[in-house]
């Protein structure tokens, strides 16, 4: 038997799998209370602005891209499984929750809206937006937290993918990316801030383990010689 073939398999039956379980558990319940109570703030503000740009009426509505749109919600759940070791696991968890908290307190702060009416779909393709009225009210825009999470996924899966599957990933992330707008569910503005955002937390919670926030206030307190 080839030594690599001893290996695997310990490797992946070492995995932590009821913590991979537990976060994405706990992630997906946060996720849908923690949005649900933006939107509902939200409801009760009188007037919510939206920002954007003139150039962005010229964005075409291509129903197609709601595919790539979804499968980041597929990506998400996968992404727990495919963590190596429990340090990897919890800084990518980490991640995804600093950015759930951070642009959920952004929508309460100041909600936005889009501005674009998506026009009407029927097959199967308009079965997949109809879950969108429940799960993508029009009040969660800035940052997008779906290019923030596409961001801290990608971050991931570009470490445990083939490097023959690196391009491709690349390319289908950009197409998620891009299908926020194309299925008028985010205004620009949405996006570079939902990238920042997804890099922040990337940033701040290296793969390694620790924080390095936590890090640089450290090394700003001045030691305590004796």
């Amino acid at each position: 038997m080839d030594k690599a073939d001893t290996i695997r398999p310990a490797s992946i039956a070492g995995r932590p799998w009821r913590r991979a379980t537990a976060w994405f558990v706990l992630l997906g319940i946060l996720f849908y209370v923690s949005y649900g109570l933006s939107n509902w703030l939200a409801s009760l503000r009188a007037n919510v602005p939206a920002i954007v740009f003139a150039w962005e009426h010229a964005v075409p509505f291509l129903s197609w891209t709601i595919i790539p749109y979804w499968s980041t919600h597929v990506l998400f759940a996968l992404s727990f499984y495919l963590c190596r070791n429990r340090t990897e696991l919890d800084s990518h968890a980490r991640r995804l929750l600093t950015a759930q908290v951070i642009a959920v307190a952004c929508f309460i702060a100041y909600p936005l809206r889009i501005s674009f009416p998506r026009p009407h779909i029927e097959g199967a393709v308009g079965f997949l937006f109809e879950p969108l009225s429940l799960l993508d009210q029009p009040f969660n825009q800035a940052p997008s937290l779906h290019v923030a999470t596409m961001t801290i996924l990608y971050d991931l899966y570009a470490r445990v993918l083939p490097r023959w599957a690196l391009l491709p990933f690349a390319l289908w992330t950009l197409i998620v990316v891009v299908s926020v707008m194309t299925t008028y569910q985010h205004h620009f503005i949405d996006v570079p801030t939902g990238l920042l955002l997804g890099l922040l937390c990337v940033w701040l919670w290296p793969r390694e383990g620790g924080n390095r926030l936590s890090a640089l206030v450290r090394l700003g307190v001045p030691s305590q010689d004796r």
